[in-house]
């Protein structure tokens, strides 16, 4: 009996009694597969239909048909299942798993649920976005139209205070797991290549078990097959070597959940598809890279980047547990155990770390438009929204107070991503249309072409049409992914179906793809239009300012203009996975309400001119620009401002004396809170008032350096601070001698003035600027005038350091004066007076 079992009536009183439930039932409990049987079994529910969210497809079919077969029935009867672009359910279905998509468009559809009894989050420690919205839907939904809806959360590992604290004090249930002990070990990093690391592990997990199947956690695709060809050895062991990751065709995932009894001994590759709800038969033996691909939204380039990061305690909890399902098992992870203690203890919810344009249309259709009105479970970054919600007002999705649009209720039925929604919904033509869905199709799943040495997607486009036509014959020509283009197609045929029209596309050739699809791509990815730089033919800079690079070889190369639909957003100059070229007159025709015109300034340095250039402008990008061939006269103080703005002040006439009034004036500000906040940034942010007016009348770079900038300096200060900056920080000490040194306004070393160590005889102490808080550093000089001794502190220097350095002198120059008795000395020459 599974340990749920004997919980079974204590879910069932509390949902009797209480609308909602948090359920935490360690692995092997049986929750994912007896509790939805039971309730559907229970008296509550006589009758009434339960929906089970399960976050993967894979895991929802799986599911489905396990249950079903205990009732003795076929799937689609009183247990169904339905997955994007696959359902089995009929008029006699009562337990209906699905996955996030599903749910929240049953919601948007129909608020009330109102055939619907019980909903059941399974598995809801993977925080998906999709999840989060989901439960929050539901939970209003049971709060303004259905308080007798029940709401039950399930998982191994979750926070149950926090999902009991949001749903208003949920009861909280905890149930023992049925798992045989896994013994842990950790073996640390052996090779710095991933695959020779799990290679070398394998090897010592088989001395450790002789049968029994092996799961191996890896982070990703490329990585799985990278292990496997590593491990091609070992099937001549008769080791059978599979791969299981979410790109995978559902025939193929599943038939890696079930074993034959005459099966080899099985080693599989899986990412973290397999740490929850699928059950994998056979295993007995976990290799745990700790590693795993996570999605990180860059909120300022607008781009995602695929991190491979550590896993959190949490998973690494799972994975282990997954090893001792049948029998007491072992658990190798590949680091060590100090490195343990630093995981996180979860994994951070993908609402924090996703692009929310998806979640904030559904939001908008639900009829939240601000950020503070939505009830988040972990509120997601404010700018991250606000973000989002510009870009469907882009897309024309939503107006301009985030009330969703008729074109955004429409798009939420597509099932794709605003982006590619809108572009399906713009289309003018049927063949538009049929380019818009295989394109949808393409973006919506990973690359159809094996290893492709282009990121054309017109290429691909046209790949795919072929494919429909003649698969056999367009795989080979093209180098297809034959798996990934087959559901690219599946999902083709479904945009089409909703849209209501035909694919088929005999009359769609090659111009039709290069003419149309740029146009397309643009109403997806309006912020991705892309201009080469002047630097080399695969450098580019995209609309929203971001750098991006294509291959180098890559066919595209040197085209003018990209649109770039898929990038990696890891470094500066993001790599173009996906684009195509497009003509600057489509981009200009298109992007007409966008464009920006303005006049740029700047200085030409050799002619000591200024020269003006008109530019149309779409966000970063320059699509036309043309040179000025006269400043005119009133804007000659405008065109100074940018340049002083952009460049700095040097254009001005900066004479010693100016030079050193700034230095005087800055120092004295970070002194005293008296004196006003004087240096370069503040004198730039207030050209307006002590330059700009004095610009009249001057129209050449030549008048302008005639302008006496120490007076225009000194003019920013009222009298009585002209006097208070004379007297806290002087321009010039006197000496014992009555001479006058500058002072120098050191930025790093504060007030100092070089002086010949005679000239300072009689000075006892070091005079104090800025009301005595601050002494003058003196740089004291031999009579070759070289530093010999640095102070702030005369008074001591007199009494110690002074003799040590007459000692030394008096050897070097024994001509000049080097008394014992300094302070009695009369200041002045060096050099001693004739006759002494």
């Amino acid at each position: 009996m599974l340990p749920i079992e004997a919980f079974i009536p204590e879910i069932i009183s509390t949902l009797t009694n209480d609308n909602r439930l948090v359920l935490q039932a360690e692995p092997g409990a049986g929750k994912s597969t007896l509790v939805p049987l039971r309730l559907l079994q229970a008296d509550i529910f006589s009758g009434k239909k339960i929906i089970m969210l399960e976050p993967r497809r894979v895991a929802a079919k799986s599911i489905a048909t396990y249950l079903a077969k205990q009732l003795g029935e076929s799937v689609g009867e009183r247990v169904g299942y339905q997955i994007r672009n696959e359902q089995r359910v009929s008029s006699n279905t009562r337990l209906e798993i699905v996955t996030e998509g599903v749910l929240t468009r049953r919601l948007q559809a129909d608020p009330e649920l109102s055939d619907v009894a019980l909903i059941i989050f399974d598995e809801f420690h993977e925080r998906s976005i999709h999840a989060d919205l989901a439960l929050m839907l539901s939970f209003e939904v049971q709060q303004a139209y259905r308080d007798d809806l029940k709401l039950l959360v399930m998982s191994a590992t979750i926070d149950t205070e926090l999902l009991s604290n949001y749903l208003d004090g949920a009861p909280r249930l905890s149930c023992p797991g049925k798992t045989y002990p896994v013994e842990i070990e950790y073996i640390g990093k052996a090779s710095r290549y991933l695959a020779d690391h799990v290679l070398s592990a394998l090897r010592h997990a088989f001395t450790l078990q002789s049968d029994g199947d092996v799961l191996v956690f890896l982070p990703g695709q490329a990585d799985i097959q990278r292990c496997i060809q590593a491990c091609q050895e070992l099937e001549q062991s008769n080791v059978e070597l599979l791969p299981l990751y979410g790109g995978l065709p559902l025939s193929e995932q599943e038939k890696v959940l079930s074993k034959s009894a005459s099966a080899s001994r099985r080693v599989i590759f899986a990412t973290n598809i397999a740490e929850t709800s699928l059950t994998i038969a056979g295993i007995t033996m976990v290799i745990d890279s700790g590693l795993e691909k996570r999605l990180n939204y860059d909120v300022k380039s607008g781009l995602s980047r695929l991190d491979t990061v550590m896993i959190s305690k949490a998973s690494a909890t799972q994975r282990a547990g997954r090893a001792g399902r049948l029998q007491a098992g072992h658990c190798l992870r590949l680091w060590r155990e100090s490195e343990h203690h630093n995981l996180s203890d979860f994994q951070p919810e993908e609402i924090t770390t996703t692009d929310l344009s998806d979640l904030a249309l559904e939001l908008s259709a639900w009829g939240v438009t601000q950020y503070k009105d939505a009830n988040w479970l972990t509120p997601p970054p404010m700018q991250h929204f606000s973000v989002a919600c510009q870009l469907n007002h882009s897309l024309g999705l939503v107006d301009a107070q985030n009330k969703v649009l008729s074109a955004g209720q429409r798009a939420l039925q597509l099932g794709v991503s605003p982006r590619l929604a809108s572009m399906l919904l713009r289309c003018e033509t049927l063949i538009s249309q049929q380019l818009a869905c295989f394109l949808a199709a393409i973006l919506s799943e990973r690359d159809i072409v094996v290893q492709a040495n282009t990121s054309d997607i017109c290429e691909r486009v046209l790949a795919l049409i072929e494919f429909v036509q003649d698969r056999t014959r367009a795989a080979k020509a093209y180098r297809l992914h034959r798996a990934a283009t087959e559901q690219a197609v599946k999902l083709a045929k479904s945009f089409a179906h909703k849209l209501g029209i035909s694919l088929k596309s005999e009359a769609i050739n090659l111009v039709d793809i290069q003419t149309l699809v740029p146009t397309l791509l643009l109403h997806a990815f309006p912020d991705r239009a892309a201009q080469k730089r002047p630097q080399g033919d695969n450098r580019y800079l995209l609309a929203n300012g971001r750098g991006v690079t294509l291959r180098d070889g890559d066919p595209l190369q040197g085209q003018a203009y990209l649109i770039v639909c898929d990038v990696d957003g890891k470094n500066k100059d993001g790599l173009v996975f996906l684009s195509c070229a497009i003509e600057k007159s489509t981009l200009l025709e298109h992007l007409t309400p966008y464009l920006n015109e303005a006049v740029q300034y700047q200085l030409d340095s050799k002619k000591e001119a200024i020269q003006g250039r008109q530019q149309v402008k779409y966000h970063a990008l320059v699509l036309k620009e043309q040179n000025l061939s006269q400043i005119p006269k009133e804007a000659f103080a405008q065109c100074v401002k940018d340049i002083l703005t952009s460049e700095g002040l040097g254009l001005l006439n900066w004479s010693a004396k100016s030079h050193a009034w700034l230095a005087r004036a800055k120092w004295l500000s970070e002194q005293l809170n008296t004196f006003p906040q004087i240096s370069e940034s503040s004198l730039i942010a207030q050209l307006d008032t002590w330059l700009l007016p004095y610009l009249t009348g001057v129209n050449t770079i030549k008048q302008l350096k005639q302008l006496d900038i120490f007076n225009l300096l000194q003019a920013t200060l009222t009298w009585e601070q002209q006097q208070q900056l004379e007297a806290q920080a002087p321009e010039f000490y006197v000496t014992p001698s009555d001479k006058r040194v500058a002072i120098r306004y050191d930025e790093h070393q504060g007030p100092t003035v070089s002086v010949v160590l005679q000239e300072m005889f009689g000075q006892l102490t070091s005079p104090t600027l800025a009301n005595g808080q601050v002494a003058v550093r003196f740089e004291l000089l031999s009579p070759a005038k070289r530093p010999i001794q640095t102070t702030s502190d005369l008074s001591s220097f007199w009494q110690t350091s002074y003799f040590e350095v007459a000692k030394e002198m008096r050897g070097r120059y024994p001509k000049h004066r080097w008394p014992d008795k300094p302070l009695e000395e009369k200041p002045g020459r060096s050099i001693k007076p004739r006759g002494k």
